[in-house]
């Protein structure tokens, strides 16, 4: 099984995903290269416009290629080095990577859920929060039962653990 002492000691050496972050990261490459094949298009295109130090196509083009290019680079390297935990190595008797918590906010009475996921797949929004991040820091390594004070930018709060799931 996949328990936090290896996660901590992986984490340092290697950039962790998830399956399904793995597969997120995989559609976006797959989008961007397209995005880079139609910057080679435009260019292609653009370049036949004349000096190409002042045709404001070409260099729009260019520009958007360099940009896609440094990121289907930075993507593919973390695809190629990654390490993917798979559900079946993930544990649940402790907060760990790829592990969903539900918190209690003791001071605001509210009730949370977070993933804990790599980096790169970390979204807010649907409530993956990265392995690297103050709250996923303090939470890790706790038991259903525990409380964790995390610093947080808007002060110190306080999370009762009330169910970890895979």
């Amino acid at each position: 099984m996949w328990g936090v002492d290896q996660v901590i000691d992986d984490q340092i050496n290697k950039t962790l995903l998830t399956e399904e972050g793995y597969e997120r990261l995989s559609e976006k490459v797959e989008k961007i290269q397209g995005k880079v094949q139609q910057n080679r298009e435009d260019m292609s295109r653009t370049a036949k416009n004349g000096d190409l130090s002042e045709n404001a196509g070409f260099m729009a083009a260019k520009e958007s290629y360099k940009s896609h290019l440094s990121s289907l680079n930075e993507l593919r390297d973390v695809l190629n080095e990654a390490r993917v935990i798979k559900e079946n190595e993930i544990e649940n008797d402790r907060v760990g990577f790829g592990n969903s918590v539900t918190v209690k906010d003791l001071d605001g009475d509210a009730e949370y859920t977070y993933r804990i996921v790599g980096k790169y797949e970390a979204r807010m929004e649907h409530g993956e929060i990265s392995v690297e991040s103050p709250v996923a820091q303090g939470l890790v390594d706790k038991e259903t039962g525990d409380v964790a004070e995390i610093d947080t930018p808007g002060g110190k709060t306080r999370y009762e653990i009330l169910e970890i799931d895979k």
